[in-house]
């Protein structure tokens, strides 16, 4: 009978971890299947007790949601999987590394297998691994069924146990939940399931579902307490850190709003401020953008807030090509922590940076701040800010040439687009061949439904020049009228 090995993430797959963990267990017995590493003693080395844990496996199933891959540590804005410490990297690296281990990606939730370019070098092995698909009901025990067939394993007959009444089983079952005792009801269940006597009335797979949503809404509640209490507090500055680690596994929930406890930037005189003003706004009349600036770029690189740095543009003389003069751009979107500096500075309320046509809708719009601001969505320090309209992105950057120093401005059309293309015109920043593994997208309808942090695709789908983000996950706005090529701030439209 083989020994087999669940890892998952969290986050990402919990509920399918626990419904193939209780089939597995039908079929190969609960000594045989292991899905969390419990009582990891003081001061052992957690990394060791996975491993020794994997050892013990002949087969590890790597479940593989949507977010597998991509999920971030909010506290570095990098990858999970690039962090050695990583739990689910230990657990696949471990298995990877032993011949005797057999090492199967399930994707659940409609996820695509990554490729080897997206994977850790440890981990690219992975990508060339037979993959098995685990889709939801009415699915699910179908695809189980052949993973326990790959197994070795029996996929259980509907077999009535002697003395068993299955009218017992259910009143058991409805007992439980009656008294919210989730996990224990998973027991009654699989034997209803199991047992081949099934009522059409009772809906195994529909109790069964409800049963997961319910364990999956105490466990987030209970999470959430911890977070009220802390923020009864005197002291609360730890309780931003603890949200975002919250939203790795309950995205966006947060019924008290105890965003409002967001870490303030330090305010000027140590100014943390941006030069790249990006975003988008929900029409797709514009072309993509960031700033393009002409001067010294050594304080702004010292003051602004993590990412930023300036890429230095060459200038082209091409025969057959338009010149383009030397100048330097931005090397990330801008981040919503670098724009909250001009929000928090007064920039909403100061005419002096605002044109007259951009103060006049600021008047008219009420603006105080940009489109889905307090959107734990789309807010995080080191993601792009969103909802940043043209006159928004021009008075920033009027803003924090002023506060700089620094000549700063949105990029001309023909600096945006040689900053993206290079000479040669390529029609992506890395190439002419399409790879949605180098950026953040929407195509095909398998796209993540938010931004990601701006350095999240750094070296991976870089321009020519090393310009960050050029493709995919937001808009950015350019100085140029898509319209009538104006260069001009003061246009009306």
């Amino acid at each position: 009978m083989p020994k087999i090995f669940i890892s998952y993430r969290r986050s990402d797959s919990r509920k399918d971890a626990g419904r193939l963990y209780d089939r597995l267990v039908e079929a190969f017995g609960k000594d045989n299947v292991f899905k969390d590493v419990d009582n990891i003693g003081l001061g052992t080395d957690f990394r060791g007790a996975l491993r020794e844990a994997v050892a013990a496996c002949d087969v590890e199933l790597v479940i593989i949601g949507k977010t597998w891959l991509t999920v971030t540590d909010e506290k570095t804005g990098g990858r999970r999987l690039d962090n050695f410490g990583d739990f689910v990297r230990i657990e696949v690296e471990s298995g990877l590394q032993r011949d005797r281990c057999r090492v199967i990606p399930v994707l659940v939730d409609n996820a695509a297998m990554p490729s080897a370019d997206d994977l850790p070098p440890a981990l690219r092995e992975l990508a060339f691994k037979h993959a098995a698909q685990m889709r939801d009901d009415p699915d699910f025990h179908k695809d189980v069924d052949k993973i326990i067939a790959s197994l070795g394993g029996a996929v259980l007959v509907p077999k009535t146990p002697v003395g068993f009444n299955v009218y017992d089983a259910i009143n058991r079952f409805f007992a439980l939940t009656e008294d919210k005792a989730w996990e224990e009801a998973r027991a009654p269940l699989a034997e209803i399931r199991t047992s081949g006597k099934v009522p059409r009335t009772f809906n195994v797979d529909g109790h069964e579902a409800d049963v997961w949503a319910a364990i999956e809404a105490e466990e987030r509640d209970r999470e959430y307490g911890v977070l009220r209490q802390m923020a009864g507090q005197p002291n609360t500055r730890r309780l931003w850190a603890a949200l975002q680690d919250f939203w790795q596994s309950y995205p966006a929930y947060d019924p008290d709003n105890l965003a409002r406890f967001q870490e303030p930037l330090v305010p000027p005189p140590r100014v943390k401020a941006i030069p790249s003003v990006p975003i988008q706004e929900p029409k797709p009349k514009p072309p993509v953008a960031q700033p393009a600036p002409v001067a010294t770029p050594k304080k702004s690189v010292l003051l602004l807030p993590e990412a930023f740095a300036w890429v230095d543009i060459p200038a082209r003389n091409r025969l057959f090509q338009k010149s383009v003069p030397a100048f330097r751009i931005a090397k990330y979107p801008t981040t919503h922590a670098q724009y909250r500096v001009f929000v928090e500075a007064g920039g909403y309320r100061e005419r002096k940076w605002w044109t007259d046509a951009g103060w006049a809708a600021r008047e008219r719009e009420k603006w105080t701040e940009p489109r889905y601001w307090s959107d734990s969505k789309w807010n995080g320090n080191e993601y792009p800010v969103v909802g940043v309209s043209w006159y928004e992105a021009v008075a920033y950057c009027l803003w924090l040439s002023e506060a700089l120093g620094e000549k700063i401005m949105l990029p001309m059309e023909d600096q945006w687009q040689y900053a993206a293309q290079g000479d040669d015109k390529r029609a992506y920043p890395w190439g002419n061949t399409w790879d949605g593994s180098r950026c953040n997208n929407r195509v095909g309808g398998q796209g993540i439904g938010k931004t990601t942090p701006v350095r999240q695709y750094e070296g991976k789908g870089d321009s020519p020049f090393g310009v960050v983000d050029m493709a995919g996950n937001v808009w950015e706005w350019c100085l140029t009228d898509y319209e009538t090529k104006s260069n001009d701030i003061t246009m009306s439209s």
